[in-house]
């Protein structure tokens, strides 16, 4: 398994109420080998996160790293992050940083992580905001679409509160509105 080269491909997701069983389906279906990374923005106190980490390290075949300031993003692994993190590049590397502004209310900040991976100029990037309340990463996936990456909403049947992918909808940040079946399908296929 491949973990110290940078990663050229990276899938974002954001999600809040209904996330964790969301993304145990996304990890428990991603390839053997990943062609990329997959970057885990989950509304949760840090203090079950860890738990939560070490949960989907069992369920997929790739390291689990909860994400900090610093943490550089290469190919093969599975980032959760556990604080407010911005993506950041330096030179031909992506790593993880402490944003400037930490606004917001939500812990971790998805807008945050989406509006700094808009400003990446080299991986090829696509987002996914899944099932939660309110309109976090909405504004960010906006971000996204406007740079020219791929952006994707969990559709209302199969999520269990459709707050955030509806903002996202309403926003016109969505170039495609899918179930979960087709997501997980989809990230499996952008990874591999």
């Amino acid at each position: 398994m491949k973990t110290t080269s940078r990663a050229d491909r990276i899938v974002l997701t954001g999600a809040s109420t209904g996330g964790p069983g969301l993304i145990e389906k996304i990890v428990k279906h991603l390839p053997d080998s990943l062609a990329g990374s997959l970057i885990v923005a989950q509304h949760m106190d840090p203090f079950p996160l860890y738990s939560f980490a070490k949960r989907l390290e069992r369920l997929c075949s790739h390291p689990v790293v909860f994400a900090r300031a610093k943490t550089p993003v290469n190919e093969g692994i599975v980032y959760l992050l556990g604080e407010t993190l911005r993506l950041v590049e330096n030179g031909e590397n992506v790593h993880f940083d402490t944003p400037k502004n930490r606004r917001g209310f939500y812990h971790p900040t998805i807008d945050i992580l989406f509006e700094s991976a808009s400003e990446l100029s080299t991986p090829a990037i696509s987002a996914y905001l899944l099932s939660g309340i309110g309109s976090d990463g909405a504004k960010g996936l906006k971000r996204l679409k406007l740079a020219g990456h791929r952006t994707f909403a969990q559709d209302e049947a199969t999520s269990v509160v459709y707050g955030m992918p509806k903002s996202a909808v309403e926003l016109d940040a969505v170039q495609r509105v899918m179930s979960i079946d087709e997501i997980v399908g989809q990230i499996g296929a952008t990874l591999a």
